[in-house]
């Protein structure tokens, strides 16, 4: 039977004494219990794979691989096949991807503040809200637990050639006292360029050596207060500001991309929130509201000279989006039943401006507002102490508030329309011994169609289609975990069916292209996972295999989705406070998508990571090493190769 909701705070506050518990959503409640429906990555590992951004951590997990797309200068991630679009991503509890067109830049997030990363693949939480088909990446900031903590952390990276490539230094300070508690952190990365791999073979757009225009900025700080009351009560109030910019280098290989000159003077972010949580005996009542803005410009310029904007293709615009929202959550425990239920609305505003080529003055092109509402019911059933059956269903709806659009292509096509869709889950887990434990779930989940989905004419080549409907994903899955002395092992199997998917096909009437919900595929994998840990020795690593079939034999493909990817890490810790650590990665088997319609598989790599750690104490870490030992020539997208062989180095001080 469940604890209390007083115990299970005080267990939750004890064993992720530096993760902001108010920020968390889990489908089970009972954290001491093996975790079939969540994956968490710490600091220490973050740390211990030096992972400088959200999408680097995120890569190492199975099911989940890092892409990076060149067009958009942005880093991201596929799970199980589903991009980032199709991926809820909330921080703290807050969902924060933008607006217009659902993406999210994951390599614009530092991993300096973060407490854990917590992640769900299929079967997520209905708390959550609408608009998580493929998953959910929750990034959970840091909460103080002493009266005075912190870090200091300052880190240089150098390319092939010796050259400083790029440096990032952060600060986080916290402090508790008495019931109350304020967290501040703040970090800056630089980067000056990075060197492609000796392999790269030169082209017209893209010489041998440092990579062109791969300059980029992120500055960030964020502010947290909170009370906690006797009872485990709490509230907080949390700020950041996030300011980045970022150039786009030019694309090396034509036949799959059409080159860009284009930067990114600016790219905001801004958020602000107010959650707390009041816990009775055996109920709780959990609330949250947020303000999250986003803001970008992006300049596109007449030729590689980058020194003029005047030609008719050259263009400079910035979007100002915004979201507001709020979630109520109540949990209760009635006999073997544990009960949550949820509602949240999102208020999603998009503005899009045309700046002057001359004058600089802006002019608003097109405004569009839709606002979501989700209701969510779920349940955990205790059958016995071996065995426990959930259940869901959430209920989602997006209604189109708003059009304003100077374009007047296709404009009478435009309409205020409705999504919403009804999505039941069900799971049964079996517990034999403390060591183990098996899952079994369906989940029906969905993705309701974003403002640029449905209105978009893709610069003159495609007509809109408001009545777009939310696509369908049912998800079937079987995990088994077992631990056996030091060993803990893991395997998930899953099998997806993705129905009423968007794709983009011929309009009849025009001959220009339309979105329109005419695909179904089938997700089908395993995931693999092995871990060894005793005394001095760290080992561990995962594989993964996914297929993606296309069930209406259309010959489309699901691009930047390996179908074998392996991630492997060891670290030995030799005395004196040094130790070594190593790691592998494989990725082989994606399909990339040429211009002229065709498909080819990307070609395989491998990588390997190499450090030195020294501790000699404590508070006190170094670490020097290499990146990309063997200078692998990397491209997840084969028009923009990533960096080659890297050398770093680092100092933390803690307190």
């Amino acid at each position: 039977m469940k604890k209390g909701i007083l115990g299970i705070s005080i267990a939750t506050s004890m064993l992720l004494a530096e993760s902001f518990t108010l920020g968390q959503v889990s489908v089970q409640d009972n954290v001491k219990d093996i975790n079939l429906f969540e994956q968490s990555i710490s600091p220490e590992v973050i740390s211990q794979n030096s992972s400088d951004t959200v999408s680097e951590a995120l890569d190492n997990l199975s099911g989940i691989n890092q892409d990076v797309q060149g067009g958009r200068g942005e880093s991201t991630l596929y799970i199980r096949g589903f991009d980032a679009k199709r991926v809820g991503v909330f921080i703290d509890g807050i969902p924060v991807y933008v607006p217009y067109d659902g993406n999210f830049d994951y390599g614009r997030f530092l991993t300096t503040d973060i407490g854990s990363i917590d992640v769900s693949k299929g079967y997520s939480s209905v708390v959550y809200g609408g608009n998580t088909m493929g998953g959910v990446v929750n990034i959970v900031s840091r909460k103080p637990t002493k009266e005075f903590e912190g870090n200091v952390k300052g880190k240089i990276v150098l390319d092939s050639d010796a050259k400083m490539a790029r440096h990032v230094e952060s600060i986080n300070v916290g402090t508790k006292q008495g019931n109350f508690y304020a967290q501040l952190g703040a970090s800056y990365s630089k980067q000056d360029h990075f060197k492609i791999s000796d392999d790269y073979e030169t082209t017209a757009t893209q010489p041998s050596g440092e990579r062109l225009r791969s300059e980029n900025e992120d500055k960030k700080v964020s502010l947290k207060a909170g009370y906690v009351a006797d009872d485990k009560s709490e509230i907080a109030i949390s700020y950041v500001n996030q300011q980045g910019e970022k150039q786009q280098p030019p694309v090396t290989d034509t036949d799959f991309a059409k080159n860009k000159n284009w930067d990114w003077p600016y790219w905001d972010k801004e958020t602000i929130s107010i959650t707390g949580q009041k816990n009775f005996e055996s109920s709780y009542i959990k609330a949250l509201a947020y303000y999250d803005k986003s803001k970008n410009s992006l300049y596109s310029y007449d030729d590689a000279t980058f020194s003029s904007i005047t030609k008719n293709w050259a263009f400079k615009s910035r979007y100002d989006d915004y979201s507001y929202g709020a979630r109520l959550e109540y949990g209760v425990e009635l006999g073997n039943n544990f009960l949550k239920a949820a509602a949240n609305y999102k208020k999603d505003v998009h503005r899009g401006y045309d700046i002057s080529k001359t004058t600089d003055a802006q002019t608003l092109t097109e405004r569009y507002e839709d606002h979501t509402l989700s209701l969510g019911l779920e349940d955990i059933y205790t059958i016995s102490s071996d065995w426990e059956l959930l259940a869901g269903i959430s209920y989602d709806k997006k209604t189109a508030d708003e059009i304003f659009d100077t374009n007047t292509a296709y404009l009478d096509m435009l309409a205020l329309e409705t999504q919403s869709s009804f999505s039941p889950q069900a799971a049964i887990i079996y517990s034999p011994d403390k060591s183990s434990k098996a899952k079994f779930s369906v989940s029906r989940k969905t993705y309701m169609p974003s403002m640029k989905d449905r209105y978009s004419r893709k610069l003159g080549t495609a007509v809109p289609n408001p009545d777009l409907e939310s696509e369908i994903s049912t998800h079937y899955e079987l995990s088994y975990q077992k631990q056996l002395g030091a060993f803990i092992g893991r395997t998930n199997f899953f099998y997806t069916k993705v129905d009423d998917a968007i794709q983009s096909v011929v309009h009849i009437p025009s001959g220009l292209l339309q979105n329109q919900n005419v695909g179904k595929f089938d997700h089908r994998g395993v995931e693999l996972e092995l871990n060894y840990k005793r005394d001095t020795l760290d080992v561990g690593g995962n594989y993964t295999y996914i297929s993606i079939k296309d069930k209406e034999n259309s010959g489309v493909e699901i691009v930047d989705v390996p179908k074998h990817q392996i991630f492997a890490y060891a670290q030995q810790e030799i005395g004196g406070g040094f130790s070594i650590y190593a790691n592998a990665k494989y990725r082989n088997g994606a399909y990339e998508n040429k211009l002229d319609g065709s498909y080819v598989t990307t070609p395989s790599f491998t990588t390997f990571d190499l450090k030195a750690i020294y501790e000699p104490t404590k508070n006190l870490t170094a670490e020097i090493g290499v990146k990309n030992l063997t200078d692998e020539l990397v491209r997840y997208d084969m028009a923009y190769p990533m960096a080659g062989r890297e050398f770093f180095a680092s100092l933390e001080y803690k307190f």
